[in-house]
């Protein structure tokens, strides 16, 4: 490590290989191949694809200012926000800089540094082991520009991270606190992903997105720290802008991608639900929308590793075979509750039931016919399935026996 990089360090080098410096852009954590380099006698780090895009950042920032022309003073609930057309603020600047032409950058030891102009770096006169060119990659002209200052990532020890109870949701609640327990109990590297980070003016950290994975980290007390993505944004209006957008363009995972990622990992429990439902003839739906089920898929996953658990496999087995039998060529629109209530018969059923008698009570409707009987119900599965089983019992009563009939 050069004697000018080693005078900037603020902390002892880490475990991981990383070590704080003092910038004029604040405290920078440094990672193993960052850009470390001396710009007007102040020292900046940053990863080596943003090193000529952060020189003329700079030399934008040090660059005289044309003074802004007056606007009138309309004060507002989003005053501290500024408006659209407004393109005299710092990071529009940048934005504008990063168009320019770039500095090639040398490799020194394991650090890299650019090569800049004599009064400006030490650079220089020190030995390159390496020098590579970077070329900026221009975007399409049908795109519109990118908005915005491009991130920095960095590991920061939880205690530096705040949360912002303005637009924050509050996590005094059973399910957040489980879910705050679930992720530190099992806490794996490898799905903490970066929390989504502000950094205000006075240098503060607040978390806009990831604070489930902060009260974990804190409530463990032994992660030394968290990646992040941290950002400049204008104001607290403009964090919170972002949380909702954030939040907003997320895609939840629906149950049936939930499954099918299962099977992939090697989940047994689903690999078993799996096996039953294709041992009956069926096959495992992508969709949850009942609009877009064809006929011979099974949708209702959930209520099969619910009556598994419970009661074993033969009773998932029998009742996933009655309906293919019965329904072979229907979409099965009242499948979860036909499923939960055939199982209910057969885990308690009747003085004298006859299998036979019901299964033939069920072919005297189809399963649009079936899934009527639901219509007014307004309850959940659970009392869907035990009406569905008092209708079947209705069916089976008034289905004559064998030597009835004949």
């Amino acid at each position: 490590m050069p004697d000018w990089v080693e005078a900037a360090k603020a902390d002892e080098v880490q475990p991981n290989g990383t070590f704080l410096i003092q910038s004029e852009l604040g405290t920078a954590r440094v990672h193993p191949g960052n850009v470390v380099f001396e710009y007007q006698g102040k020292i900046y780090a940053c990863p080596p694809a943003e090193v000529q895009r952060t020189v003329y950042e700079l030399e934008a920032k040090f660059a005289p200012v044309p003074p802004k022309p007056d606007r009138p003073d309309t004060k507002s609930l989003c005053a501290d926000v500024a408006p659209r057309d407004d393109d005299t603020d710092d990071i529009s600047a940048r934005i504008r800089a990063s168009a320019a032409p770039m500095h090639p950058v040398a490799v020194v030891k394991d650090y890299v540094q650019p090569t800049l102009p004599a009064q400006t770096t030490k650079a220089a006169s020190r030995p390159q082991k390496t020098a590579v060119s970077i070329r900026p990659v221009g975007a399409p002209k049908k795109w519109p520009d990118a908005k915005g200052n491009p991130p920095s990532v960095e590991n920061r020890n939880p205690s530096e991270l705040r949360l912002d109870d303005s637009y924050q949701r509050s996590t005094d609640n059973g399910a957040s606190q489980a879910l705050i327990r679930k992720i530190a109990n099992g806490w794996d590297w490898r799905m903490c992903l970066p929390l989504v980070v502000s950094k205000r003016d006075d240098g503060s950290l607040w978390v806009i997105d990831g604070q489930h994975r902060l009260a974990a980290a804190l409530l463990r007390g032994d992660i030394p720290f968290l990646p992040c993505v941290v950002g400049i944004y204008g104001s607290v209006a403009d964090e919170a802008a972002m949380f909702v957008a954030m939040n907003r363009a997320r895609k939840p995972m629906n149950r049936l991608d939930d499954f099918h990622a299962a099977i992939a990992s090697g989940d047994s429990e689903a690999i078993e639900i799996t096996r039953l439902i294709t041992d009956a003839g069926f096959t495992v739906s992508r969709k949850t929308g009942s609009q877009s089920w064809v006929p011979g898929e099974v949708a209702f996953t959930s209520a099969i590793a619910k009556v598994l658990r419970k009661h074993g496999a033969k009773i998932c087995a029998d009742a996933l075979r009655t309906m293919q039998e019965a329904w072979p060529d229907e979409v099965l629109n009242a499948g979860a509750s036909m499923f939960t209530a055939l199982t209910k018969l057969a885990i308690s059923p009747p003085d004298g039931f006859d299998p036979d008698r019901m299964f033939r009570a069920l072919l005297r409707r189809n399963q649009r016919e079936w899934a009527s009987f639901l219509n007014e119900t307004k309850s959940g599965g659970d009392e869907r399935a035990a009406q569905l089983r008092q209708v079947l019992l209705m069916a089976y009563e008034e289905e004559p026996e064998v030597a009835d009939a004949e």
